[in-house]
């Protein structure tokens, strides 16, 4: 068996730790890229979401690649993305391809659920996986504070560039380490580099929220490198969509025998009466409430072009500016998004806070 799965962000390194735990061969397509694109978009139905035509054009890289299993985390809901994985399996499969399908819902199975499906590709034993699970949980928590550090240093640097050029040694290296203790021991190394950046320490950025649609705020490549983009505009970035976070609000809290809502649930209720409307949307509105109470400098509202969850969020933004009095800016993203006309408005919403 040999297992391949989609990027979003940096969920390709918990998923190496869980498959090398396991004793799983893998294949990692290459990182996003204009040829990905072009990829899903020949594929692809025409009006669907560049989420979509990302995730597709990764699994068939890989599958071109040797892989002959596909690891998908998705599952069924209100956004049309609950709906992907079906429609995934089905046009690679009249594509002639051939292989197993193992589709995980994070946010609706428990932890035996997912025991359960993996072990119906691979016969391993079930504390071995719960123990390989928890390691890659750890693993996205580690990311994500060691990606929290560059952009605190990113923001404060006296020597421009130096901060992306640790990270980017640190993408190049965490290709080639195995297992979570190699991972841990490479994000420490990397935490110490980040360390031995000469910051400002008078600076004051201003700050800015990025909230939105989970998978274009998490991917560097579909979202034109925001945070890095900010981050040298002397912007400090706040992303409020990451991994962890999601991992928190929609698993960990899902293994509570009760419902519990989360912050941002919970301040959505003040400009959007409905329960759900789907993918992130009521997140969307809740953050943009809970940032505004935060007096941040400004918020960035990011989705992909067709994302209707994310269209209903952004009709509250109206009051929530007159309210809060922090500007939201928002951007649509799609496969013919120009990166000059998107720097130019990053640069003119900084400008204007």
């Amino acid at each position: 068996m040999n297992i391949t799965f989609p990027h979003m962000g940096n969920t390709y390194i918990p998923a190496k730790v869980l498959l090398d735990f396991i004793g799983v061969d893998y294949i990692i397509p290459p990182l996003c890229n204009k040829k990905t694109l072009e990829t899903g978009v020949k594929i692809s139905p025409e009006c669907i979401c560049l989420p979509f035509k990302t995730i597709i054009a990764n699994l068939v890289n890989g599958l071109e690649a040797g892989a002959d299993t596909i690891l998908f985390g998705g599952g069924c809901g209100q956004c049309r993305l609950g709906y992907y994985g079906a429609l995934i399996n089905e046009i690679l499969s009249d594509m002639g391809y051939k292989f197993k399908y193992l589709e995980i819902d994070f946010g609706r199975m428990s932890f035996g659920d997912i025991i359960k499906e993996i072990k119906t590709v691979a016969d391993i034993p079930a504390i071995r996986i719960f123990t390989g699970i928890c390691l890659a949980l750890r693993t996205v928590f580690l990311i994500d504070s060691l990606y929290k550090k560059a952009g605190h240093c990113r923001c404060r640097e006296l020597g421009r560039g130096a901060t992306d050029a640790v990270m980017r040694e640190f993408k190049k290296n965490v290709l080639s380490v195995k297992g979570f203790a190699e991972v841990k021991r490479l994000i420490k190394k990397t935490f110490k580099e980040l360390e031995k950046i000469k910051l400002d320490e008078t600076a004051k950025p201003k700050k800015i929220a990025v909230i939105g649609e989970i998978f274009i705020a998490c991917e560097p490549f579909v979202n034109l490198e925001i945070e890095q983009k900010l981050g040298t505009m002397g912007v400090e970035v706040h992303n409020h969509l990451s991994i962890s976070e999601w991992i928190h609000e929609h698993f960990i809290l899902n293994l509570i025998p009760f419902k519990v809502n989360t912050r941002a649930q919970i301040a959505a209720r003040e400009f959007l009466k409905a329960e759900d409307v789907g993918g992130h949307g009521v997140e969307t509105v809740g953050n943009s409430v809970l940032r505004g109470k935060d007096k941040f400098d400004g918020i960035i509202h990011i989705y992909p072009f067709t994302c209707m969850p994310e269209i209903v969020a952004q009709s509250a933004f109206k009051e929530i500016q007159k309210k809060y009095g922090v500007p939201i800016m928002s951007l649509v993203i799609d496969e013919l998004t120009g990166e000059a006309g998107y720097i130019t408005r990053l640069e003119a919403f900084v400008d204007m806070i």
